[in-house]
């Protein structure tokens, strides 16, 4: 086995970093967009590297070399057979998601589970769609949902929309084939258009298991959209590469031809050479970065639980994100972020993945060198004991 470097990273800062750059002081660590802190895996680098030295970049089309990466790596990583035409590529996830959901719903509500990826609260709007909600909350160790809930605003005959994030962002929760059946099953029988983000479908944590609706049954799966990408598995989001499968052939037409009217940009011909490079030749890498962080899951665990026992987290299944709870400190997310930040941490406001929901939470992106999780573990207990 190849040991790869997660312990050290090159400066970003002055790279033009969304996550680097806007900071209040050069020391601040910023933990808060999900974007990894590892270099990503050297066939990518190499990969890039070959390609520029070509010299030319002039129009390009993604060709078969991507879908049957992708296609190799849905069946060998997530048992999930998919053919090259139901792929539409995109240039990112959330694009993915405004553009299907205008092309393939109406003007019904979209139900959404909270606390949720602040752009499923805001891609409904821009469509003028109600914005339907559900709380997940905390129960023995786990986060859970409310089935009946669930049915009885399925049939209300107010949605036609159901964004359903697989892992969930930001809980870290999986779910279950079992639930995943169910819950497909009730939107189907309702009319509701599903919409499943799994683009940290391949971050699983030992132990865990991760099952995508593309590996449900047709009868059951086979007219939802699935969003997906190789940008969180890795860390190319900068690259701007994603996946709309669209099993559905009418589906897929409408949508095609909606962002062909649109003149909406596919992929670039560098961020499609990064994605099959890592599909082809990513997986020990991905192997070797979700056991480092799971040792820094339990770091964070371990540090909390010694010197911060004020302030918990249900373990994630999946994801590299933690969904802190610091309620019992009495502190709002306003005065958290901002005691926080003059302290040297940059963590996300949980109010914006929920207002009321959100309250008293941050979350924390654990995928980086342990080293920098420590510094800002450190400055985190000494902002809570400060006061």
């Amino acid at each position: 086995m190849k040991n790869f470097d997660f312990d050290t990273f090159p400066d970003r800062k002055n790279t033009c970093s969304s996550k680097w750059s806007e900071l209040k002081s050069e020391k601040e660590i910023p933990m808060s967009i999900a974007d990894m802190d590892f270099r990503s895996p050297d066939c990518v680098v190499e990969a890039l590297k070959e390609r520029s030295q070509h010299g030319m970049f002039g129009y390009t089309y993604v060709g078969d070399d991507f879908y049957q990466a992708f296609c190799d790596w849905e069946k060998k990583i997530h048992g999930s057979d998919v053919k090259n035409e139901e792929i539409i590529p995109t240039a990112g996830v959330i694009t993915g998601l405004q553009w299907s959901m205008q092309a393939l719903t109406g003007k019904g509500g979209a139900l959404v589970m909270l606390p949720a990826y602040p752009p499923f609260l805001s891609v409904p709007k821009n469509l003028e769609k109600p914005l339907v909600t559900m709380e997940m909350k905390p129960e023995n160790g786990k986060w859970n949902w409310d089935k009946a809930e669930f049915e009885r605003i399925a049939k209300s005959g107010k949605i036609d929309t159901f964004i359903l994030c697989n892992p969930h962002n930001p809980t870290g929760r999986l779910w279950s084939r079992e639930e995943l059946c169910w819950m497909l099953s009730i939107s189907r029988e309702n009319n509701i258009q599903v919409f499943s983000d799994e683009i940290h479908g391949d971050i699983i944590l030992p132990g865990e298991e991760f099952v995508s609706v593309l590996s449900l049954p047709m009868e059951i799966a086979g007219d939802a959209v699935v969003l997906t990408a190789p940008s969180k598995t890795f860390n190319l989001p900068g690259l701007q590469t994603s996946c709309a499968v669209i099993r559905n052939a009418d589906s897929r037409k409408r949508v095609k031809d909606l962002m062909a009217k649109s003149h909406l940009p596919g992929p670039n011909l560098m961020g499609i050479t990064a994605a099959t490079a890592a599909y082809r030749g990513g997986e020990e890498w991905l192997r070797e970065m979700i056991s480092y962080l799971k040792e820094n899951i339990d770091f964070t665990e371990k540090f909390l639980r010694e010197h911060l026992p004020e302030i918990t987290f249900i373990r994630p299944q999946a994801t590299y994100l933690l969904w802190l709870d610091f309620r019992k400190t009495g502190w709002k997310c306003d005065k958290l972020s901002e005691k926080l930040r003059d302290g040297g941490v940059f963590l996300s406001a949980g109010t914006n993945f929920g207002k009321e929901v959100g309250e008293g939470f941050m979350r924390l992106t654990a995928a980086c060198p342990r080293s920098l999780l420590k510094e800002a573990l450190e400055r985190i207990e000494k902002v809570i004991k400060q006061g």
